[in-house]
Parts: structure tokens; sequence; C-alpha cells
């Protein structure tokens, strides 16, 4: 899931601008506006409802059991985008929704759609962070240092400290050209608002620096250096410069071999940036580049009404991880995705044969779009939203399903519930229906804007209500390869596909309509802007 890693994938974004403002580059975009109100309602009643029903039995434990082992297993190699096992991966979704009897959604007929992606890997072979200082000292990678990729190759070049990130020194403009500028960093710099990378990107550009150095305090341990190194392996994120973040031990022991203080810099930054005499340093993080069209998979069951056929409410949720990275103590490194999001297409396959068994067909159409690409930032829905494969204005709202399978048995986040009405929806199934056992609560990190970090986000672009429910995203697997099979709640993974299940089913009846809040359209609009989503 991107949303949890992540401010880091925005701040490079964020980075790219500075960069392209700095060469004198700039961009735009823009957006569609949502559907209109819906005709009269048809779809509804009792015998609708004992339908669905009937339906929502039809989602087992041990079915989302079997859709997560097959997920999850080593032999898909962790369904990185793209990868054998992310086409294997969509080949078995494919197979499902066709044996559930859903009608293709996706290009020229079939359950597919392809999206172009460019891929920016790093050579691992070549990747190098040294010093040399009369003796010579290389740096193990997920272990001192994590490493951005970047355009050049720094080798026996000068080396400058540049002060505090976010308050570089000055001077550094008239001594770091062609050198390797290091700033201490506060905290996780790749994380939060950013401060510290942007301010030491901005003055390693206006120096002409060749490459960026943070040095990382002692909050950053051995562990989250390593969770780093292992999401930003396969981010594909490429930048001018080089950036590294440097442990603190090892930061200490480079300027120390200038005379230099690390704790005494820190707690007192020099006014004027500081050359370091006698040391030079070897960055190296070379990439390559590469293009693919990986698959969104995409099934659909066709509204019964001659009218509110045209309606689509459309289910996403993304099934490929983050594939292949950095082994753990345990020397496993396959970062298997159970809960991330195997759980949640899972939950997706299922509340989609439920529609199927319907026997008192839907008045409104419903589209299940399951994703790829969502780990590299949400590309995939990116582009449905972009091409989307029903017209984008007949799509009347997004559920958007993402790790689902963990945490407390008895909770399910709605994130955003305070936008439309469908938290109050959800509320009202979950009176509805006491055997789902849950409590649909409001997202308990409000300040890291949940609404604004996964796939549902490309539909609320568009103006389209959406909720994005999640058992949460704080567990300790998350983005490591102990997020097995063996740790998922699969009674609570196919509750929650109950739960969207039944919301979905009253919406598609015809009897409800998705609507914005008064004021969480404006808010959400108010936000994006911010954001610059």
């Amino acid at each position: 899931m991107q949303l949890r890693h992540p401010f880091f994938l925005e701040n490079f974004v964020r980075l790219k601008l500075l960069f392209l403002t700095t060469v004198g580059i700039s961009a735009c975009s823009g957006g569609s506006g949502a559907p209109g109100a819906p005709p009269s309602p048809v779809s509804g009643g009792s015998d609708y409802e004992e339908a669905t029903v009937r339906a929502a039995a039809t989602i087992r434990t041990d079915d989302i059991r079997r859709h997560i082992m097959f997920l999850a297993s080593d032999e898909l190699m962790g369904r990185d985008t793209p990868s054998p096992g992310l086409e294997t991966a969509a080949s078995y979704l494919v197979g499902f929704m066709e044996e559930a009897g859903l009608e293709p959604a996706g290009e020229n007929g079939t359950f597919i759609q392809r999206f172009p992606y460019t891929r920016s890997a790093m050579i691992v072979a070549s990747r190098q962070v040294s010093w040399s200082a009369g003796s010579s000292r290389e740096l193990e990678y997920a272990k001192d240092y994590y490493v951005v990729p970047g355009d050049r190759t720094v080798m026996n070049a000068g080396v400058v400290f540049g002060g505090a990130a976010a308050r570089p020194s000055a001077g550094l403009a008239g001594i770091a050209s062609g050198k390797v500028a290091l700033f201490t960093a506060a905290g996780n710099p790749m994380m939060g608002t950013g401060e510290d990378l942007i301010g030491a990107f901005q003055a390693a550009l206006l120096g002409q620096a060749s490459a960026v150095v943070l040095l990382l305090d002692e909050t950053q341990t051995p562990d989250s250096i390593m969770e780093m190194a292992s999401a930003l392996q396969g981010a594909g994120l490429v930048l001018p410069l080089a950036i590294v973040s440097m442990s603190s031990q090892s930061g200490a022991a480079l300027l120390a071999e200038a005379g230099l203080d690390l704790a005494v810099l820190r707690a007192s930054p020099p006014a004027n940036a500081l050359p370091l005499d006698g040391v030079t340093m070897n960055v190296a993080a070379p990439y390559e580049v590469s293009e693919h069209t990986p698959p969104n998979v995409i099934g659909m069951i066709r509204g019964s009404d001659p009218e509110l056929r045209d309606q689509y409410i459309v289910y996403s949720a993304h099934f490929d991880h983050v594939g292949v990275g950095i082994p753990d103590e345990s020397g496993d490194s396959i970062y298997n995705g159970a809960d991330d999001n195997a759980s949640g297409t899972a939950a997706l396959l299922e509340a989609a044969a439920a529609f199927a068994a319907l026997d008192v067909p839907p008045a409104r159409s419903v589209v299940f779009l399951a994703v790829s690409g969502e780990e590299k930032g949400l590309l995939g829905s990116e582009y449905y939203s972009e091409n989307s494969t029903v017209p984008l204005e007949g799509i009347i709202m997004n559920i958007n399903l993402d790790m689902v399978g963990r945490s407390h048995p008895d909770t399910v986040i709605g994130i955003g519930r305070q936008y439309t009405n469908l938290g109050a929806l959800t509320d009202r199934i979950l009176r509805e229906h006491p055997d789902l056992g849950f409590t649909l609560i409001e997202d308990p990190v409000p300040e890291e804007q949940g609404f604004f970090r996964s796939d549902h986000l490309n539909f609320v672009n568009k103006d389209i209500p959406a909720i994005f429910f999640s058992a949460g995203f704080d567990h300790e697997d998350y983005h490591k390869p102990s997020d097995e099979f063996e740790l998922i709640d699969m009674d609570k993974a196919a509750r929650v596909s109950r739960m969207v299940f039944y919301l979905g089913a009253l919406i598609a009846g015809g009897t409800v309509d998705p609507e914005w809040t008064e004021d969480g359209l404006a808010e959400v609009r108010r936000t994006i802007a911010e954001r610059g989503n």
C-alpha cells in the first residue's frame, strides 16, 4: 500500500519540480467534474434485500484464504510492478472473474487493461558509497546508508559540510561545485514535510554540487535504515543528484577524518560551509531504464435497469506489492504482501462473485477494478481514471480496499468517511447486519492524510465520492518479508468483503445515492490543492 510509505513519493515529486523550476521548466494539469443526479430508483424492496443476504453468504472464509494463499505465495515473488509474478497474479484474477460470470470490462473485449510504465531500476552491482582520507572505507547498503539514484556518478570528489539541511550554511555556492555536499538531518528526511530533504537538495543544486549526503540522527536505527533501503530499492525514483542518507555512526566517522565532531556541528551549525580537507568521496548509484505495460484487471456486473445501468459503482484494490528486496534476519527476501494487498484483492474478488450470485440483479452496474503499479505511485488507478473503460461521467462512487486482514478483529477504518454519506451508510449496514461484528471508526492517524494516499484518490480527483476501507497500516510486518499468509485474520477479511458487498449492493439497487457532505467536497478540493495531488 503506497499510502503508508508515504510521504517520500510526494516529496520526490516536489524535488523534481524544484529541479525543473531551477532550469526554467513548468507544467500544468486539469481534471473533470462529477455526474449529475440519477433518475428515479427502481431496484429495491424485500426481494432485493433478501437476495443480497443470500449472495453475501457465498463470501466464505475458506475462499478468502485460497485467494490470499495463492497471491502471497513465494512463487509469485512479491508481485512487483512489473514482474512475471504480477502477470501470474493477473491471470489468476482473470480466471476467477471468468468463472464467477463477470463481464469483461478491460480493453478489446478482455479483462485486461495495460498501461505504459517506464521503470528506473538501480544497478545494484555498481552501487557504491565510500570515502578516502589516507585510508578508504566502503559503506554497506541498508546498514550504513540508503540512496536515491541520480544521473551523476561521483568519483574522488571533494567534500563540503553545508550545515543543517533545513537551514544550510552560507557560502556553499562558492565551494561546492562538483563536490559532495553533506548536511545534518533530523528524523527521517524522507517522511513528514520533507523539509530537510528539500532544503538540502535545493542548496546542493544552487551550489552546483554533484551529490548530496544527509547525515541521519540517532533516531534512525539499523532497522529503519534497512526499511527505507528496501522501500527505495523498488520505488523507481531517480533524481538529477544522488541523495545518500547515512547513519549517524558512519557520518561521525566521516567527519572525524577531517577533525570535525558531528555532535558539535549538529548542536551549533557553522555560519559558513566547511570544506573537508583531505577527504574525498565516491557516490555511485546508477540505474537502467526499461519500458513496460503492466496490467489492470477489470470485470463488471451489468445493471438491469435501462436507465440506471449506465451508472457505475467501482470497487478497487491493488494486487501488486514490492517484489524481492533486502533479506531480513531470517534470510527471507520475498516481500509476499499478504495483507498489502492480497487481503484487499481477495475481498474484492469475493464481493464480485457475490454480485454475480444475485438472483435479483442490481439496477446499477458494478465494476471490479484490480490495479497494479500502486506501490510505484498509484499508477494503475491513475491510468484507469484517465482512460476508463466505462464512461467516466457515469462513475458515481468508488469503494477502495487496502490491507483488510490484520489488526483489531472488531474494527474497520473508514478513511474519508466524513467527506461523503458513505460512512453513515456503512454504519447503517453494520446496524442491519450485526453478524458482521464491526464498528466503523475514523482514521486514527488523520495527520497522515490517508484519504489522499491510495487508489481512490484518482477518483476523488474527478470529484467522484469515495471511501477507503482498511484494517490499519501500523503492524510491524508492513513492507517486510514477514507480511505472510499465516498472519492474516481470514475471518475478518471475509467479513470486510461482506460489509463492502452490502454497501455496494445498497447503492447499486438504486434506492440510495452516494453524495458528498455539505462541506466534504470543498475540504477535499482544498486539501488536494494544498498538497499538489
